[in-house]
């Protein structure tokens, strides 16, 4: 049998990580055969946020009176780096990272006080919701400046979902792959899989393909609207 090749572009969609192509013919498979659906290649820029209004840490509390008044510092949608969310702080507050221990110091000038009680921000630095910091404090936890994105999933609605499972449930995951270790903005290239396995599809008549990326809590990936790529290849598999 002659393998199908697709490439399916976000281009012309809103929502970059969670979009649906239709095919103008569609393509109609034996229904007599069964056929299997391999991500050979998605390419995706590691752009997706860390600080975001809608994951509420985007807000940075602090003081300068001892606690008297506080003051909010809100950042812009983004993929911060330690030292960019430092930049953006006063000069009195800094923010510092251990590589080795994986922990966040924070640094405080004299009457300068930061609390994370009305932000979610502290889970990126590793510290408590109901911490007060004053002076130098380490953080009790490692710092998540992924914000808890441990794997990135990329699902595809031609998955048979009863041969994909994520966390116990049906799923149509066809492919998991760990963050990268890049600058953030940097191409990604999801998986170069070369078409070594293919998961059963659900359909033989393909009018359309709903492609969408999520973290492994099933989260979708927001990735500030650039651009995702990916290359399917679909192929009559043996179920014997």
């Amino acid at each position: 049998m002659t393998n199908t090749s697709i490439i399916i572009s976000s281009e012309n969609h809103a929502n970059k990580t969670d979009f649906t192509t239709q095919f103008s013919p569609g393509i109609h498979l034996d229904p007599y055969k069964r056929y299997g659906v391999s991500l050979i290649k998605a390419d995706m820029y590691y752009s997706w946020t860390n600080i975001s209004a809608s994951q509420g840490t985007n807000i940075f509390e602090y003081s300068d009176d001892s606690g008297a008044t506080w003051k909010q510092i809100v950042f812009t949608d983004g993929l911060y780096t330690i030292s960019e969310i430092n930049n953006v702080l006063p000069d009195q507050i800094d923010v510092t990272g251990i590589n080795s221990t994986q922990r966040i110091v924070i640094n405080l000038a004299t009457g300068y006080q930061v609390r994370f009680t009305n932000t979610e921000i502290y889970n990126l630095f590793g510290f408590n919701k109901t911490d007060i910091l004053t002076g130098k404090t380490t953080s009790p936890r490692k710092a998540d400046l992924t914000n808890g994105i441990t794997s990135v999933l990329v699902h595809c609605s031609l998955v048979d979902t009863s041969t994909s499972i994520r966390n116990g449930t049906f799923s149509n995951v066809l492919y998991s792959v760990s963050p990268p270790i890049l600058p953030p903005g940097s191409l990604y290239n999801v998986v170069d899989n070369n078409g070594s396995y293919f998961l059963p599809m659900n359909t033989t008549n393909i009018e359309s393909v709903r492609m969408w990326v999520t973290d492994q809590r099933g989260h979708n990936i927001n990735n500030l609207g650039e651009d995702t790529v990916f290359h399917l290849l679909i192929k009559e598999i043996d179920m014997r």
